[in-house]
């Protein structure tokens, strides 16, 4: 990893949304509202694939959890006002280990990011997660003993009232208008995970050519399956690989202790959401391999705001 290659210079990145009133049910009802808009009409977008140009830069990382000390360096890693080809890639934003009374408070972390969508609605690429799903089909994911779809439910109860059932209606347009995959013309294909081997012979591919249906959501779906696979094989990448004309895979979903996993030979798997987590800036110019792309992994940690 190096950390001379943060290209952090930019000390004015401001914190998104901190002109809007994030604890009034109507201001964030809109702002998600208008967010999923501008998802689905995002520029470069076909279905639910994102393709960017053979120029400039994307930064990804990995699951985020609700790490707010990360999100802010990840934006000011990501300069965004600083160029139209600086792009930034998010996903698994909601769901972090920090509870109020029991209560996750994680959706102000998803108005931010839709507030950021706003700013920059053709750099921002919001991409669909396995706890996104989750929360939307009340589905019980068990962390540390706690119910994390509860306890976000509790959370927007607590900090909307009466407008907490409109806040929750407006925030599940927004997941629904994530993408599946963000594809490089440099060949990397980033996307929150792939099937498991095991779904791979009923898997359909041409799930990212379009809007995902709720049949597509739904469990055993196939963007359900997209989002929730685990323990990948080179032969299911290489398969995939082919279907969607890309050479390497930049993922989240797994765990990654050191902030990064290497699976098979070409794919990468980043964590940001934990003190070892990372960003991994990645060059749209050039072409790369799966050993030379991680050695530009940055960690976090060591970008001072």
């Amino acid at each position: 990893m190096n950390p001379s290659r943060t290209g952090s210079d930019d000390r004015s990145t401001p914190l998104p949304g901190e002109d809007l009133d994030l604890q009034a049910p109507s201001v964030v009802i809109d702002l998600f509202n208008r967010a999923a808009e501008a998802c689905l009409n995002a520029p470069g977008r076909a279905g639910s694939v994102v393709d960017l140009p053979g120029r400039g830069r994307l930064l990804a990382c990995g699951d985020l959890h609700d790490h707010g000390l990360n999100f802010l360096r990840l934006l000011r890693l990501a300069r965004l006002g600083a160029s139209a080809d600086h792009h930034l890639l998010l996903h698994e934003l909601l769901h972090g280990p920090h509870m109020v009374n029991g209560r996750d408070l994680s959706i102000r972390t998803l108005a931010r990011a839709a507030a950021l969508k706003l700013q920059y609605p053709g750099q921002v690429h919001l991409l669909l997660a396995n706890h996104d799903l989750a929360q939307l089909g009340g589905e019980g994911i068990v962390k540390d003993g706690v119910n994390v779809v509860r306890a976000f439910d509790a959370g927007v109860d607590y900090l909307y009232g009466n407008g907490a059932e409109e806040v929750r209606a407006s925030l599940g347009r927004f997941l629904r208008s994530f993408l599946l995959a963000v594809r490089c013309a440099n060949g990397v294909f980033c996307c929150h995970s792939l099937p498991s081997p095991r779904h791979l012979g009923e898997f359909d591919p041409t799930v990212i050519d379009r809007v995902p249906t709720e049949t597509d959501l739904k469990y055993n779906g196939h963007a359900y399956r997209m989002v929730w696979g685990r323990n990948h094989t080179q032969e299911l990448a290489d398969t995939l690989a082919r279907a969607w004309g890309c050479e390497l895979f930049v993922m989240g979903h797994q765990p990654a202790e050191m902030g990064y996993e290497l699976e098979g030979e070409t794919m990468i798997v980043l964590a940001s959401d934990h003190e070892h987590g990372v960003a991994l800036p990645i060059d749209l110019t050039r072409s790369w391999n799966r050993d030379d792309l991680i050695e530009n992994a940055l960690p976090l940690a060591s970008v001072t705001l």
